[in-house]
């Protein structure tokens, strides 16, 4: 009995002294806690008073990408120097690497590449033709983005603007190569890959600047330091939609190539500014009474226009001038009444003194 009981108090003992030894590394670890939280407050002090200036905004968002550009740096020595260990080489030697810019995209893997194509498409009857095009387009899985047409005395054509899958821009030119054989084509490639690695190693940037002002903001106890760091974070937000905006479109426009194509159909074998030195006789006679007939024609229309643009002013004039001038007929008449009357008068007195002229002489 007495050796259980100095067993159990050997036990014990064994388990107090535990307890202390785990109690004493909590409290270390707890130490060792509080003072790396109060390193991170303070660096987080820095780095907010710090990004107060758009200088140091913008070298806190470049860190980032000098990390991720040493790290593809690295990669890249990586893959050179594994390269030039492995076998197979033919010649021995070493092999140049081309460093990696960002990405593989970047180093030439999958550049993107921006696909425009303008084609002037003469045919012989343009319904047909047309008919044909729009087939087309739609079993090639594009779509007309923008159709405009036009009809002269020498021509009749449409221009149409449309939009491709990039995998079916190749075969979509060779289609419309077999509509009008005469077509003149024009392509053009612009290569956007450069500009959409720089945006990434931005937007990457940016993000991490937004998540850092995102904790700084729940960390924040006065409503300055708040107001500071909100309307820091809502420029960096604006900055990252804007850059975001621009991938999308670079992206929609590496996926769909544009192709602008001009289709006519020669309506007059002579074209609409010809040569008059080349023209016979009948050609000249013609054009002639053309013109003659045009300026007739234009003549005519000049003098409806006036008409219809005077016809409410010749309609008042005529309600006022036409009982004026039936009064001043009336008068007219009435006053060319009484001198007739007048000069018959003065007749018949000339008579009667006359009469009596000779009477008196006859005496």
């Amino acid at each position: 009995m007495g050796v259980m009981k100095w067993i159990q108090k050997v036990s014990l003992l064994f388990a107090v002294c535990m307890l202390a030894g785990s109690l004493l590394a909590g409290c270390s670890s707890s130490k060792s806690e509080t003072s790396s939280s109060s390193g991170l407050q303070m660096s987080a002090t820095s780095d907010a008073m710090k990004m107060d200036s758009p200088r140091a905004e913008t070298q806190s968002a470049s860190v980032p990408a000098v990390q991720a550009q040493a790290a593809s740096d690295a990669k890249g020595k990586e893959a050179g120097s594994a390269a030039e260990s492995a076998p197979g080489d033919a010649k021995g030697g070493a092999i140049t690497v081309m460093p990696a810019i960002g990405s593989d995209e970047a180093a030439g893997f999958n550049r993107k590449l921006i696909y425009r194509a303008n084609l002037v498409m003469p045919v012989e009857d343009y319904s047909k033709a047309q008919t044909a095009l729009r087939d087309l387009i739609a079993l090639s899985g594009a779509y007309i983005l923008q159709f405009s047409e036009s009809a002269t005395t020498g021509e009749r054509g449409g221009t149409y603007t449309v939009k491709v899958a990039a995998n079916g821009f190749v075969s979509l030119l060779d289609g419309l190569e077999k509509i009008s054989p005469s077509l003149q084509r024009n392509v053009q490639g612009q290569d956007v890959t450069e500009e959409y690695v720089d945006l990434g190693s931005r937007l990457k940037a940016k993000q991490m600047v937004e998540t850092r002002l995102l904790g700084f903001m729940e960390k924040a106890s006065k409503t300055d330091d708040l107001l500071a760091f909100s309307n820091e974070l809502s420029k960096v937000q604006e900055t990252i939609e804007q850059i975001k905006g621009r991938m999308r479109y670079l992206d929609q426009n590496v996926a769909y190539s544009t192709i602008e194509i001009r289709l006519y159909q020669q309506t007059d074998k002579k074209p609409l500014l010809s040569d008059p030195n080349n023209m016979t006789l009948g050609e000249r006679l013609q054009k002639a009474w053309n013109s003659s007939l045009n300026v007739l024609v234009a003549v005519l229309q000049g003098i409806l226009v006036f008409l219809a643009a005077a016809f409410p002013v010749i309609v008042i004039a005529l309600i006022i001038g036409v009982p004026i001038w039936v009064y001043r007929r009336k008068r007219n008449k009435e006053l060319l009444a009484m001198r007739n009357q007048l000069k018959e008068q003065n007749a018949s007195l000339n008579s009667l003194e006359e009469e009596k002229q000779g009477t008196i002489d006859a005496e």
